[in-house]
C-alpha cells in the first residue's frame, strides 16, 4: 500500500454520566476536551475527521464548525458508544484506507503517535494497529476499512473491542512513548490526572 489515506471518528455523543460536568466541554488548559481531540488529529495530518454527536449536540456544533472536522448526529446515542462508531464509519466521504477511533475523553494523544501508527500499519499491512504504552493497549486503534461492513453488521456485544477480538491474528501492537494513549477522562479523578499530566505538554498543541 504506497499511499495511506486515513480518517478518524470521534464519538462525542454520550451522557457523561460518571463525570461532574459534560466531558467534551470540560477544559484542560485553555481548550475544551473536544478541541484538544480534534486539534491533535489535525496536527497529525488527518484530513477527514467525523465527530459523532448526541447529548447536548447543540452546544458542540458551534465548536466543531470552527475546525476542519464535520459532525453528524447519532439518534441512538443513549444506547452505547458503539452505535456512534457505527454512525461515524458509515459516513466517510473520501476513499480512505483506514480509520482511527478516538473517544472524545481520550483527548491528549500525541500527533506523533497517530503518525507512527500509520507508518506501522502501512509497513506491516496490518488490519488493526493498537498503540501500547508500557505494554498496555490504548486509543486510538487504526482499523482497515475492510472491517467497515463487519462493524455495521455487529450487534454491539462488548462494543468495538468485542468485535475486534475476532481479528486478533491480524492485529499489531505498536509501542509508543505516549502515556496519553491510556489516559481518559471517565471520572473526575481521571480528569485531574490528565490536567496534571498536560502541564509540561502545553506547547506542542
Amino acid at each position: 500500500m504506497k499511499n495511506l489515506q486515513c480518517a478518524a471518528v470521534i464519538p462525542a455523543a454520550g451522557l457523561s454520566s460518571r463525570m461532574e460536568g459534560f466531558k467534551p466541554l470540560l477544559k484542560i488548559g485553555e481548550k475544551t476536551i473536544i478541541e484538544h481531540a480534534i486539534a491533535r488529529l489535525e496536527s497529525a495530518g488527518i484530513d477527514e475527521i467525523v465527530i459523532v454527536l448526541g447529548h447536548r449536540a447543540e452546544e458542540l456544533i458551534p465548536i466543531v464548525e470552527t475546525t476542519s472536522a464535520r459532525w453528524l448526529l447519532n439518534p441512538r446515542y443513549r444506547d452505547d458508544m458503539f452505535t456512534s462508531i457505527q454512525c461515524g464509519v458509515s459516513a466517510y466521504r473520501n476513499a480512505n484506507n483506514a480509520f482511527f477511533v478516538l473517544p472524545v475523553d481520550t483527548p491528549l494523544v500525541h500527533p506523533a503517535t497517530v503518525v507512527r501508527l500509520q507508518k506501522i500499519f502501512r509497513r506491516d499491512c496490518a488490519t488493526i494497529c493498537y498503540p501500547t504504552y508500557n505494554g498496555r493497549r490504548g486509543h486510538p486503534p487504526l482499523i482497515d476499512t475492510s472491517l467497515t461492513q463487519d462493524i455495521l453488521a455487529y450487534d454491539g456485544t462488548g462494543g468495538l473491542r468485542g468485535l475486534l477480538r475476532r481479528f486478533e491474528k491480524q492485529a499489531r501492537n505498536v509501542e509508543v512513548e505516549d502515556p496519553f494513549v491510556t489516559m481518559d477522562a471517565d471520572i473526575p479523578a481521571d480528569l485531574a490526572r490528565l490536567r496534571m499530566a498536560y502541564l509540561p505538554q502545553r506547547k506542542p498543541v
